[in-house]
């Protein structure tokens, strides 16, 4: 009796430290790391259009604030591209948003350096000081939120994960729903950030990076943004 109890005993502390160490090496990053498929319907695109009622096309040049070297809109395409630069260079909405649901199909080409993000609730200063949030897009960042100019990494998503679910140098879908310090996001259809984040904006303008770098090229690519309000 005393053997049987003496070894279950120890099961359930190596248990209980198996779960503790977990714990631990996952703290501050999505704790739903499968491949799964949870994006809500309203998220889903039907010919490059979000679907259901209340969306707003966001991809028109009287709604943003940009400088025209580095971002233009042809053909209903979002273009913007930097190359070595000391700066970064943001484009982002006149208008200021609260609490809303965000669809973007963006694709990022450049060089392995190239990074950039979708940004909400910034506060921006001039074009390269930006502070506020980025679902984050480039290597070792991808379905990450990140907070520039103030909390740095908010939620890693596992690199192992983002190589599986991220199209290189093709279009990716980012699925954002903002309310009140709740931030979620979903990428290509897969939850990778979810965070209660107390201290962040509860406000801010949306709007696209082009990241500094003197060894960074990225080129952004965006076909579809659509904000709802909520």
């Amino acid at each position: 009796m005393y053997k049987f109890i003496k070894k279950a005993t120890i099961v359930k502390s190596f248990a209980i430290g198996l779960f503790t160490t977990a714990l631990y090496n996952t703290a501050g990053a999505q704790k739903d790391t499968f491949l799964k498929i949870t994006m809500p319907s309203a998220g889903e695109f039907h010919n490059n259009k979000p679907a259901g009622k209340g969306w707003i096309n966001l991809l028109d040049t009287t709604l943003w604030n940009a400088e025209g070297q580095y971002w233009q809109l042809n053909n209903g395409i979002l273009h913007g591209e930097s190359k070595a630069q000391d700066q970064h260079h943001y484009g982002y909405t006149k208008k200021i948003y609260k609490d809303f649901e965000l669809n973007v199909l963006i694709k990022m080409t450049g060089n392995e350096e190239a990074n950039s993000g979708v940004c909400i609730r910034i506060h921006p200063d001039n074009f390269d000081i930006v502070p506020g949030y980025q679902i984050d897009m480039g290597k070792g960042y991808w379905g990450s939120l990140w907070e520039e100019g103030r909390a740095s990494m908010v939620q890693k998503y596992p690199d192992s994960l983002a190589v599986k679910l991220v199209k290189a140098n093709e279009w990716n879908h980012y699925y954002i729903i903002a309310k009140g310090h709740h931030i979620q996001a979903w990428l290509n259809g897969v939850k990778t950030i979810d965070i209660i984040h107390d201290e962040g904006f509860l406000d801010g303008n949306i709007g696209i990076q082009l990241c500094h770098g003197r060894q960074r090229y990225t080129v952004v690519d965006v076909k579809a943004m659509y904000v709802k309000e909520l």
